[in-house]
């Protein structure tokens, strides 16, 4: 049977050699997921990925595999790049810059900030107005190497998908966490995802991005992998967030936040609980099903178990729907 290229769109994340695939559609204004699957890549997409050739074919293959076996039906694929490989930073500007002069700002802002010609990077950003206690506005940038991006326009053409988009991790887990969860007027919350290298912390403000940092902390090199102790790793999350809420005048504790949710293959419930138990305000797993339906009967149980590491490919198939 033809595939139909109107049935929604597939977001696709990569996170060491994990392979993940979630199928969206929206139906009357709802949003539902159709299918949802997890398979291996034999590579991890990391910058060294990028120079070699052979690798194409390969992630190709790898991507292919996946979708053929997993009765997806959408042919529109939306690909999350790890915010690892790209720069997100919060710009303050003049008001009064404005259209090419503001792009032109941005761009010199960019260049403090790399070490290769801009030529080489493809710039975004998007344009926050200053609150009234504000006397500037902002940007939030986005820098992306263009290489990465030729490189997964070259995969994709080896695959039977169409690669309609190409989104970064973080801004995929704001989607599904304004899907699936509340937010307060006034009120910050914050995303951590917890991987084997570094630990990611986005900060939302209402239910808009407004920052990310990233925290070198290698869990195999510090143990915290095979540490029996919850609280360990807890600690870490703890401190690390009442730094940046410090450093960037957000609050002045933790509780200050009006809720966490963590996601990623490395975040178990006891960690959370420790957590929980350090603080008073809400702290759970991210869970990209809370409200949306799924339709898929032959999900397997460890996806029904570990919701929270679909939570970038999920936000992925629903951006553009």
């Amino acid at each position: 049977m033809a595939k139909d290229v109107d049935t929604g769109i597939i977001g696709i994340s990569i996170r060491d050699t994990a392979l993940r695939m979630s199928e969206a559609s929206r139906v009357n204004g709802e949003y539902k997921i159709t299918h949802i699957a997890q398979g291996r890549v034999r590579t991890p997409f990391v910058f060294s990925s990028l120079k070699d050739a052979s690798l194409i074919h390969k992630y190709a293959e790898d991507i292919n595999r996946l979708y053929e076996t997993s009765n997806f039906q959408a042919r529109r694929a939306v690909f999350t790049l790890d915010s690892s490989m790209v720069l997100i930073k919060r710009i303050p500007v003049d008001v009064s810059l404005k259209g090419q002069r503001l792009k032109d700002h941005v761009c010199w802002e960019v260049e403090q900030c790399v070490i290769n010609p801009l030529e080489e990077y493809i710039i975004d950003f998007e344009h926050v107005p200053p609150t009234e206690e504000q006397e500037f506005a902002e940007v939030i940038v986005v820098v992306v190497r263009r290489a990465a991006v030729e490189f997964l326009k070259a995969v994709f053409k080896n695959t039977d998908l169409r690669l309609s988009a190409i989104e970064v991790d973080v801004f995929a887990a704001h989607r599904v966490l304004l899907s699936n969860y509340d937010s307060l007027e006034d009120a910050y919350t914050a995303l951590i995802d917890i991987r084997k290298e570094n630990l990611q912390f986005a900060i939302l403000k209402n239910k808009e991005f407004y920052m990310a940092q990233e925290v070198d902390y290698s869990l195999e090199e510090q143990g915290a992998l095979q540490n029996t102790d919850e609280s360990y790793l807890s600690r870490i999350l703890s401190k690390e967030l009442r730094r940046i809420i410090l450093d960037n005048k957000i609050g002045k504790s933790v509780d200050d936040m009006q809720a966490i949710y963590l996601y990623g293959e490395n975040i178990s419930p006891q960690v959370v609980g420790a957590l929980q138990n350090i603080h008073r305000i809400r702290i759970d797993l991210a869970n990209p099903f809370r409200r949306i339906k799924i339709v898929d009967e032959t999900m397997a149980p460890e996806i029904q178990n570990n919701p929270e590491t679909f939570v970038v490919s999920v936000g992925a198939a629903l951006k553009n729907l």
